[in-house]
């Protein structure tokens, strides 16, 4: 058995010194050089965006105007309390982040927990509360669409319209097919089905 393990073993040794010769002669070929080279150059201009991109991100949050909607409304029926997250419609801060660990969310949420917890006390978004409950990527889609339409419309009257236009959505009944349909029109997924008030709730 000890024999038949180490001839493996030499084998494989063999194998890898051969790898290691051929990977060594590959890198003397200029266009090999090139390629590697081009590699680094991504990584760091990869590295170099999501840096600046962070900064983009964070100077936007900074700088909103938020209107906030209630983006996830939890029940503790163990406590009797009810804990509501805040998301903005406009740019899209969300302090629901702050329910997971930082290092197990997507790289554009950790930029939104790294800004909650360096400039708003206790993780509390401040600007105009609407009251509504509702999925944060609908909310942001019907405002978009109102912006796209009134590019200069104020905040007070936007926040109307997405009222009546969210109103409009939950109250009127479609068919699957046309839901499907709606998605598309506000640029959401086309499996999107978070319509309703409830769909936030955890209760």
């Amino acid at each position: 058995m000890v024999n038949l393990q180490k001839k493996e073993y030499d084998e494989i040794k063999k194998q890898r010194e051969n790898i290691l010769d051929e990977l060594k002669l590959l890198r003397e070929n200029e266009a090999v050089k090139r390629y590697l080279s081009l590699i680094d150059q991504n990584k760091d201009l990869h590295n170099k965006q999501l840096e600046l991109y962070q900064g983009i991100k964070q100077e936007e949050y900074k700088s909103c105007e938020h209107i906030l909607v209630y983006s996830k409304i939890d029940y503790d029926r163990y406590e009797g309390r009810t804990y509501k997250s805040c998301g903005c419609i406009k740019c899209g801060l969300d302090n629901s982040v702050l329910n997971y660990e930082w290092k197990y969310l997507p790289f554009e949420r950790q930029i939104m927990y790294t800004h909650l917890m360096d400039n708003c006390f206790a993780g509390m978004i401040k600007g105009v509360e609407t009251e509504v409950a509702c999925d944060l990527d609908l909310a942001q889609a019907i405002f978009s669409k109102i912006k796209e339409v009134h590019p200069d419309i104020d905040d007070t009257t936007a926040i109307k319209y997405f009222e009546i236009a969210l109103d409009d959505i939950r109250n009127i009944k479609v068919s699957d097919e046309r839901k499907v349909g709606r998605a598309k029109r506000l640029s959401l997924k086309p499996e999107f089905k978070r319509w309703s008030y409830d769909d936030v709730c955890n209760d």
